[in-house]
């Protein structure tokens, strides 16, 4: 707690008292629903009336509505001061009431105490009585009949939810402009009008809410992320937490969105690009690391699914920050022909304990301790692959090929394509000895038809250009196998979901190729 060097609080009449007034003074904080407070008063008030013009006793209350009660109760003549806005209660940093101050006549703090110490209280009085030039004079205060301790009560400034607005109100670290709503609007309809939501209620994002949310992170609010596409704004880190409560995010979340917002704007990734193109890509984030659990992931029953809210929020805050910061809004740069469902969050985390292989992150260079997550730009599936049948490792890649195939269409070869395996998928693999790069060459071998197949022709205009086989090396390279990708490393594996089920998923890349990359960073603080 910090003693007050200057206020103004107004007294029951409604006077306004300046703190410090002229000459020593006793200032005590205290509420009215508290035995220890009740307990006290009595004493003030006999100080008050024992050092007479010597000394003042101010009491501040944090309740308006008590003072009156207080004032009846106890038969109080000591001034009352409201501290009902707590400012003086904040200023003080005191979670405690009664709080006591003791100043001299030079307004310094030369004694204080909370809660009721029969020691520390009549050290006080007599001090108070000293400085009041009344040393050694009796304050008729029956010490004897007191109790040794009481504890103090909890201060109003710190309970659930005043502590988070006092904060939010009076730290001087928010900076964004607040919007005022008449008591009468309804603030979720405002929101989807004004177009600050992806359609779904949104959390209104409420002072104290983004003070909250900022808890998650040591960063200052105001420190820059990354500039924002397609508008190129800049996008701080109080943004992304405004951005995290409307999507309904926990403040432990708030380093993973941060996360993601720094790739989704790095020129590999390109989220300019994937929000823009017609074709209706998004991002996909899939997570590894302990992070997985501390922040309640579900890589389990429905993993790719609803219901769960870490999955849920940190996906959808991601593209709250385009939409409301970078301003991808449908119909303008967002250009999707149909979109998809999986473009309003689509995040997971993989299942490493079900996996024979190290997970996603490892294999992208980081240690299995790392908090990573990794964006990839996918347009379409999710696809179930079923598979009840297969019992090694060649049967199940082949059933996997066969679905892949026909990823976008059945003649183009595809780049980045997402395979989400489930435990029991995997398990028939790790059995089988098969790495991921058994699996990925079976596929690239499974999905191998002739050149001439993939080609546009009157009966399908799909594929590729009949151009291009004078850069495959002319009519002789017609029967050429040619595999759906373009290289074994297009095809990311991945473990997720609950066991006792052989279905597993696949997600196709955007067509964009090298426009968007797969592209991973370790979550900070």
């Amino acid at each position: 707690m910090h003693p007050p060097t200057r206020f103004a609080l107004a007294n029951a009449d409604g006077e306004e008292m300046h703190f410090p007034p002229n000459g020593p003074v006793l200032l005590a904080l205290v509420k009215e629903d508290c035995d220890t407070c009740n307990l006290t008063l009595p004493l003030l008030e006999a100080v008050h009336r024992a050092t007479e013009d010597g000394l003042d006793v101010w009491v501040a209350v944090q309740k308006r509505d008590d003072i009156a009660v207080l004032k009846d109760r106890h038969d109080l003549t000591m001034p009352l001061l409201d501290d009902d806005a707590l400012d003086l209660s904040y200023e003080t940093d005191i979670d405690t009431v009664p709080t006591l101050f003791l100043y001299d006549e030079e307004q310094n703090c030369t004694l204080q105490t909370f809660g009721f110490d029969k020691h520390e209280w009549r050290e006080i009085a007599g001090e108070s009585m000293t400085l009041a030039g009344r040393s050694g004079g009796d304050t008729a205060i029956d010490w004897e009949a007191l109790p040794e301790q009481r504890p103090g009560c909890g201060a109003r400034n710190y309970e659930p939810g005043v502590y988070e607005r006092l904060q939010a109100l009076k730290s001087g670290d928010l900076l964004s402009r607040l919007v005022d709503l008449a008591a009468s609007d309804d603030i979720h309809e405002f929101m989807y009008e004004q177009g600050y939501t992806d359609g779904f209620p949104v959390v209104p994002p409420t002072r104290e809410r983004v003070w909250t949310m900022l808890q998650g992170t040591p960063r200052d609010p105001q420190d820059e992320v990354a500039v924002m596409p397609p508008n190129l704004a800049p996008i701080t880190v109080e943004k992304i937490a405004i951005n995290a409560v409307m999507a309904g995010a926990k403040p432990e979340y708030l380093p993973s969105i941060i996360t993601l917002v720094e790739i989704a704007c790095t020129e590999s990734f390109n989220i300019h690009g994937v929000l823009a193109t017609t074709m209706g890509a998004t991002p996909v984030g899939v997570f590894n690391g302990p992070i997985r659990d501390r922040i309640g992931m579900n890589y389990l029953h429905n993993a790719l699914g609803s219901g769960n809210r870490a999955n849920a929020s940190i996906g959808r805050a991601l593209r709250l920050c385009a939409r409301n910061v970078g301003g991808s809004v449908p119909g303008g740069t967002d250009r999707a022909t149909q979109g998809g469902p999986h473009r309003l969050t689509m995040n997971f985390a993989e299942h490493e304990e079900a996996s024979p292989w190290e997970s996603l992150a490892v294999e992208r260079g980081f240690e299995p301790t790392d908090d990573v997550a990794t964006l990839m730009a996918m347009s379409g599936g999710p696809a179930t692959v079923a598979d009840e049948r297969s019992r090694d490792g060649r049967g199940l890649a082949g059933t996997l090929a066969l679905s892949m195939s026909c990823m976008q269409d059945p003649k183009s070869p595809m780049v980045d394509t997402l395979v989400v395996l489930s435990p029991d998928h995997a398990g028939i693999f790790g059995r089988s000895g098969w790495s991921k790069d058994d699996v990925r060459e079976c596929i690239m071998e499974e999905t191998a038809i002739p050149l001439k197949d993939r080609l546009r022709s009157a009966d399908a205009g799909c594929g590729l250009p009949p151009d291009i086989v004078e850069r495959f090396g002319g009519e002789a390279a017609l029967d050429m196998p040619v595999s759906k990708f373009r290289d074994k490393s297009n095809i990311i594996l991945v473990v997720a979901g609950s066991p006792a089920a052989k279905f597993s998923t696949i997600l196709g890349g955007w067509a964009g190729g090298a426009y968007s990359l797969p592209t991973s960073g370790k979550i900070g603080v």
